[in-house]
């Protein structure tokens, strides 16, 4: 498997997700009604990751960091996984920024058609 982006319907939202080579999800879009929107949405996460200013770190109550992508906009384009240290939140951001221009699976046409065959 492959570093990806992928396309998902869940819950009657399409999310962009990015699915490491191992399997982990680390980065999750907001989520929307519209397809379109979210491929428009992931299309300004690339743009915005070249932008160090946009990538903007958080710690939760509980100690653990995420990090949240914004826009040009300021709107939030998507939030990482939480790591429990600074150091798995360096390198979790580096993978993010690494794989900006993998490719995208559009996995909602998957899901479809198996509804359907049911």
């Amino acid at each position: 498997m492959v570093t990806r982006f992928e396309l998902v319907h869940e819950h009657n939202d399409y999310i962009f997700q990015l699915r490491t080579k191992d399997g982990d999800v680390v980065l999750r879009g907001l989520g929307s009604d519209s397809k379109i929107m979210t491929q428009n949405e992931l299309l300004h996460l690339r743009r915005a990751v070249k932008d160090e200013s946009h990538l903007v770190p958080h710690v939760s109550d509980d100690g653990s960091h995420f990090l949240i992508i914004k826009d040009s906009d300021g709107s939030v384009l998507a939030r990482s996984s939480k790591t429990n240290s600074k150091s798995e939140f360096e390198a979790l951001t580096k993978v993010i920024v690494d794989a900006i221009d993998a490719p995208i699976i559009d996995l909602t046409k998957a899901n479809k058609h198996r509804a359907q065959a049911h």
